[in-house]
This record gives C-alpha cells, structure tokens and sequence, in this order.
C-alpha cells in the first residue's frame, strides 16, 4: 500500500491548525493594540511635551490629550488652541513637575466620519524660567 497520501493529508491538516492558531493570535494582538479612535493617531511634534495617551471622539468636548513634561524643569500650562480645539480647553493644572504627566481636555472634535489629514492644536506652557513655550499635537485618520 501507498501511503504517501495519508502522509501529505496529516502533514497539512498539522501545520494546517498551526497556522490559523497563529493567525488568530496575531489578530488578536492587533485588535488589542489598536486604539479605540477608530484609526485616528496622534503624535507630539516637541520632544519637551511627549504625548503618552489620546483620545478622539466626535462632538464638543472630545478630544483630550495627556502629555508628559519633558522639559527638565516644571511647567505651567496656559492653554490649547487650534483647529482641533477651542479657547476654552480646560482641565490644566496650576504647575507640572518635570517627568510628571497632565491632561488637556475639553477640545472640540469635528463630527464622525471626518478625516484628519495632519490636523493639529498647540498645547501652551511657560516654563519655570518664565519662557513662553508650546508643543503641536498632530492627528491623522478618520473619526
């Protein structure tokens, strides 16, 4: 008898299962690692603010960042404005020591299914020599 066939049938039914398995890992670790924006990504364009989370969701009040004071020294923060945000984007601390984190919220996002192509807000902060300062946040994606 020839089993040849049954040698080939075994071999792939193995490796087979093997690679779904691990095809299914992968998509998990994907889905898992992916932010709930809906593919929207932001990055920090200053190396003093480091943006460590975002969150982006339509409507008034829906886009906040946290960021984390890089500078060396602390910071005082006096605000947010651009396209993404508006003047009153609140939510600032009096003072952030360095290597410390806070959070801009309050910003405005445009409405879902909007694509942010390199769309950005300046986060402000004097620094505690009493510099004037500022760090961009830059998004892209769709909402």
């Amino acid at each position: 008898m020839d089993y040849k066939g049954q040698s080939a049938l075994e071999y792939l039914m193995t490796y087979g299962w093997a690679l779904i398995v691990i095809a299914i890992v992968i998509g998990v670790l994907i889905f898992v690692t992916s932010g709930a924006t809906g593919g929207v990504t932001c990055q920090s364009k200053s190396t003093s603010l480091q943006l460590t989370e975002w969150s982006v969701k339509a409507g008034t009040s829906g886009i906040g960042f946290t960021l984390r004071n890089a500078t060396g020294g602390t910071i005082t923060p006096t605000g947010a404005v651009g396209p993404l945000s508006d003047t009153n984007a609140a939510a600032l601390v009096a003072t952030v020591a360095n290597a410390s984190t806070f959070t801009v919220t309050g910003l405005n996002a445009p409405a879902a299914g909007t694509n942010l192509s390199n769309s950005s807000t300046t986060v402000s902060y004097v620094t505690a020599g009493g510099l004037p300062a500022s760090a961009t946040i830059v998004c892209n994606g769709t909402l």
